[in-house]
């Protein structure tokens, strides 16, 4: 029988792992789980932007939400495309670009793309409009290109703001992520 101070130690070893609370199978998360966007480790394409507004260039590669929404449709208001940055909800850390971009353009009748088309950008210093929008009150005039390539898009728009101002911006996401509505 062993010694008095080694029975203590088993026993108090083997009812700590029975009243321990462990995670169960059903508890843990399955290898195929989704990673939440802004998850610590979470691995998302990047979006490259670079804006002129006059004669202020504005580059970066950043956390972007780029989507397609299929439920858009040449008669309804919803935007087709959409890329937004920051996106909904995300709190964007002191290193990256503190700026905000915003695109979103309806699906035409002819092609993906419409010419109607939200463009606004604010870097807390300058900040620039364009709505082309049938039925909305226009803000300033331009034109919006997509071209798409593999899994996501290039959008380019050229015109002049609301305030006056050329623009001239480059959009190049990626790929196109599934959009996170309301309650994921």
């Amino acid at each position: 029988m062993p010694s008095t101070p080694l029975r203590t130690l088993t026993v108090l070893t083997f009812a700590i792992s029975i009243g321990a609370p462990g995670i169960s199978l059903a508890q843990q998360p399955s290898r195929s789980a989704t990673v939440r966007r802004g998850a610590p480790g979470a691995n998302v394409p990047m979006t490259d932007v670079s804006i002129t507004l006059g004669r202020q260039t504005t580059t970066g590669r950043v956390d972007a939400n780029c989507h397609v929404d299929e439920k858009a449709t040449p008669t309804n208001t919803r935007a087709y495309f959409v890329m937004m940055y920051p996106w909904f909800g995300q709190r964007v850390s002191p290193d990256v670009p503190q700026w905000r971009v915003n695109l979103e353009i309806r699906r035409g009748t002819a092609s993906e793309a419409s010419d109607q088309f939200v463009f606004s950008f604010n870097d807390g210093e300058r900040s620039g409009t364009i709505q082309t929008v049938a039925g909305s009150a226009r803000m300033g005039s331009g034109t919006v290109r997509v071209t798409r390539h593999g899994s996501g898009a290039r959008f380019d728009v050229e015109g002049r703001t609301k305030e006056g101002d050329t623009l001239r911006a480059t959009i190049d996401c990626s790929t196109f992520q599934k959009s996170e509505g309301a309650g994921g």
